[in-house]
């Protein structure tokens, strides 16, 4: 927890230089107010004494004056908190954030004068009362998890005529076999017959994922589970299967995170400043079982992108919570439309309450007419409380399963499933588990492998030839006739094949090798490469790359892109490489590589291909050919890294802690004729801080520098990009503003910094948080010795999410960056970007 405030306060600092330059025109103060868990206060007031006058905070914490100079005092006032008195110098754009203390006695006054409209009110306030005992009553627990996931996809088609006249005769037929007293009899083993076609397409329009595991947890987040058996009947790639911390809605917890889910953290219907966000009303009270349940409605007291609205169900006299049934607000959820989440609680021993079923129902829309509508639900049973774990049972492992678990049959879930399936899913495991019996026969692999091995003229002509061996669980691909033409920015045209090969072995080792080879229609030279991989230990990420390749390589791989296009950024090189990489602990990893060159100017060669023409032309680097050995060590440590055991693998969950990493690159005197001596040491920081409804910062700092530049050739000199017109760049790795290539010798060091806010700021601004538009806002720093050169950039941009399909996202930025140099003066350029969420990981590349 201390850790996690130091990151808030960090985050204080940073965002507030940010937006208080940008936000005013003069002088203002700005900041968070938080409480003890750092955890942001809404609808704070903040009075100026001096000015009888103030502000209050968003839904985020946030609050923005604008102010002259001056001291100030300042009265930070909430329900539920002791006020604080702050006397604040305003100097220019500063920030003051501030921490307020927990007071029973005025939520207790509030909460009195509300019930009088509501005795919702007065039930809620028991319930934030009682919240401290149920939350800790529980240290340990284990019990048994059935997790079931259906999505079911639906598609509006509007019916052809030749559609409408097959249903006409249809129905004519069975209208005549009906007058004859016969019975329609389908063919039922006959995949080609009308009714298996209508099967097939209904069944395919269903996905369903069934999985039992034991979970353990010791408060107050360690957890771990051990998956026993898993099914899949379709595709789960839509599905919402979440481990126990994607799935922990404790709406005990002021701030509930759905990281899975929604972009901010939700403000529970029970936190302490619950009341200053929610209007409730109780609809009414119920006996249930010889308890009387309080239904009460909750409604936000204003949309955004942190509050829910629904129902929740009060224990009364207990003052628990007995169920709730909400809606996620709209706004900041990653991939679904709608969602909706319902917890049961149910007494286990007694007056211990703990949550046995969860129901996650989810829609997404694509276009008009198609739908995508799930269900996820997690059924908890068979709790063994205050469970004694052995000493380092719980740690860096938080799941793991094994074949067997995923070898389970109908049988065992037939005899260990502990509901029962609907109609509809009953028929779709049965008609899956009917095609699997023949999709792993030998017969069926082997008429399905030899269709796909029959060479065809389209793949002659265009797709390219693949073959495959399921037995040995082998691929092979060979290009295509016109895939055997390239071109290249030296020379032009250039004509060879390309293959690959892929083999995964029974223990999940794997070997890949690819291999190319063209000659040039200008030069007649020969340029190739053969690369090969091989997996030995898939668990620890171990593997030993091999690479032979005789290439055109950029002088800096890392240019602006109009430079691509230059010959003059080109050198050839023949190479062979080795490398290995392996996890020799969790988290630590270790790369080690060796490469030999040979390097030679493209001078001798005819460079002309048109391009020149459309991007002008400039002569090429020229040097004398050498020879060059490098060896390379990379470390890499995450501590407390998280991961997933699968049965040949780990699955990296990511940690809250930094990556650090160190390389050290030399080139080696004398070794295979090598003609190089330098020595080049670098040392990364990187991170990726979920920060709640602030939003969520990635940082990277870098510093670097050449130890020995005995023999130092041009091409390994450390450079910076220059960046492109209008481009918005990856900003952890790419300065914005940086209008030259940049190259030193001499130490360096580099920052990057971005914060998405993820709704903060703009959700009290209508028309905007309408939009679902995004702020953006941070910065770089570098400064580099050799030649005293200091570069910094702030940036500011809205963004802004477009759905491409039913799990695919496409973010669309505008960006203004103000930077400024030592060299030059400052400069302010306006930018774009794209970028496409990754659905494995269900995050953006920055």
């Amino acid at each position: 927890m201390k850790f996690s405030r130091v990151l808030y306060k960090l985050l204080f600092v940073v965002v507030g230089f940010v937006f208080t330059s940008s936000n005013s025109i003069g002088q203002s103060l700005s900041g968070y107010v938080v409480n003890e868990q750092a955890e942001p206060i809404p609808y704070v007031n903040i009075y100026v004494r001096q000015l009888s006058s103030g502000t209050t905070t968003d839904e985020n914490g946030y609050y923005y004056l604008a102010m002259d100079p001056g001291e100030y005092d300042i009265v930070i006032s909430s329900i539920g908190y002791d006020t604080q008195n702050a006397l604040v110098k305003v100097n220019d754009n500063d920030t003051a954030n501030f921490e307020l203390i927990s007071s029973d006695y005025e939520l207790d006054e509030i909460t009195i004068k509300a019930s009088k409209k509501d005795p919702a009110y007065e039930i809620i306030r028991n319930v934030i009362e009682h919240k401290k005992k149920y939350q800790s009553q529980i240290q340990t627990f284990k019990c048994e998890v059935y997790v079931k996931a259906l999505e079911e996809i639906e598609e509006e088609k509007k019916k052809t005529n030749s559609e409408k006249e097959a249903k006409a005769r249809e129905r004519e037929e069975k209208k005549k076999k009906r007058e004859n007293n016969q019975s329609v009899v389908e063919d039922h083993n006959d995949p080609n017959s009308e009714l298996e076609r209508k099967k097939a397409e209904e069944m395919a329009k269903l996905n369903l994922l069934e999985m039992q595991l034991t979970l353990n947890f010791e408060s107050p987040e360690n957890y771990k589970e051990i998956r026993t058996a898993y099914k899949v009947y379709g595709s789960k790639d839509g599905l919402y299967v979440p481990r126990f911390d994607d799935a922990d809605f404790d709406f005990y917890d002021n701030m509930v995170t759905m990281r899975e889910i929604t972009e901010t953290p939700i403000v529970s219907p029970v936190s302490r400043t619950a009341i200053l966000s929610y209007k409730y009303k109780l609809v009414a009270s119920n006996n249930e079982n010889g308890q009387l349940v309080h239904k009460i409605r909750v409604l936000p007291r204003k949309s955004g992108n942190s509050t829910v609205k629904g129902h929740i169900f009060i224990n009364d006299e207990l003052w628990n919570i007995n169920r709730v049934d909400f809606d996620m607000p709209k706004g900041s959820m990653k991939l679904f439309d709608e969602l909706n989440i319902k917890l049961e609680y149910e007494e286990i021993e007694n007056n211990i309450w703990i949550p046995t079923e969860q129901r996650l129902s989810y829609f997404t829309k694509v276009g008009k007419k198609k739908k995508f509508e799930g269900v996820t639900e997690l059924r908890y049973s068979d709790f063994e409380l205050n469970y004694k774990f052995p000493e380092r049972f719980f740690g860096a492992e938080v799941s793991s399963i094994t074949q067997e678990a995923y070898d389970r049959d109908s049988t065992y879930w037939n005899e260990h499933r502990p509901v029962e399936l609907s109609s509809q899913e009953k028929k779709l495991v049965f008609y899956k588990d009917s095609l699997e019996a023949i999709y792993n026969s030998k017969e069926y692999k082997d008429s399905i492998q030899a269709a796909f091995n029959k060479i065809e003229l389209i793949e002659i002509l265009w797709q390219g030839m693949g073959f495959r061996n399921h037995e040995r669980k082998e691929s092979f691909f060979l290009t295509s006739i016109p895939q055997l033409i390239n071109f290249d920015i030296i020379g032009g045209f250039r004509f060879g094949p390309w293959t690959s090969y892929f083999r995964r072995f029974e223990n999940g080792k794997t070997y890949r090798t690819s291999n190319n080879f063209s000659i040039g229609e200008k030069n007649k030279d020969l340029i190739g490469r053969t690369y090969h991989n091989f997996g030995y230990d898939p668990f620890h990420l171990g593997e030993i790359n091999f690479v032979a390749d005789r290439s055109f390589r950029t002088i800096n791989p890392n240019d602006a892109i109009l430079n691509y296009f230059k010959s003059f950024n080109y050198y050839l090189r023949t190479n062979v490489g080795v490398g290995h990489r392996r996890e020799l602990f969790n988290g630590f990893y270790l790369f080690t590589g060796v490469d030999w060159s040979n390097r030679r100017d493209i001078s001798h060669l005819d460079r002309t291909t048109g391009i020149e023409q459309l991007f002008g032309e400039e002569e090429p680097f020229t040097f004398e050919p050498y020879n060059i050995f490098v060896s390379r060590v990379d470390l890499s440590f995450t501590p407390f890294q998280k991961y997933s055991r699968e049965p040949n693998r780990k699955v990296i969950l990511g940690s809250k802690w930094p990556t650090f990493s160190v390389m050290h690159r030399k080139g080696w005197e004398g070794l295979l004729g090598s003609t190089v001596d330098f020595d080049y040491l670098e040392f990364e920081i990187y991170q990726d801080l979920i920060l709640g409804v602030f939003g969520n910062s990635k940082y990277r700092l870098l510093v670097g520098d050449f130890i020995n530049t005995k023999s130092l050739p041009f091409i390994d000199v450390k450079r910076f990009r220059q960046s492109d017109p209008f481009i918005y760049l990856e900003p952890l790795h790419n300065f914005q503003v940086l209008d030259t290539n940049l190259v030193t010798t001499s130490p360096f060091i580099e920052f990057h910094y971005i914060h998405h806010f993820n709704g903060a700021l703009v959700n009290n601004i209508p028309l905007i948080k309408k939009t679902r538009i995004g702020v953006v806002a941070g910065g770089g720093f570098l400064y580099e010795s050799e030649n005293n050169y200091r570069h910094q950039e702030i940036f500011a941009g809205l963004e802004r999410v477009f759905k491409l399909g039913p799990r695919r996202r496409m973010r669309l930025g505008v960006y203004g960056v103000l930077a400024e140099s030592n060299y030059s003066n400052l400069k302010t350029e306006y930018k774009f970007s794209i970028d496409i969420i990754d659905t494995w990981k269900r995050d953006w590349s920055f």
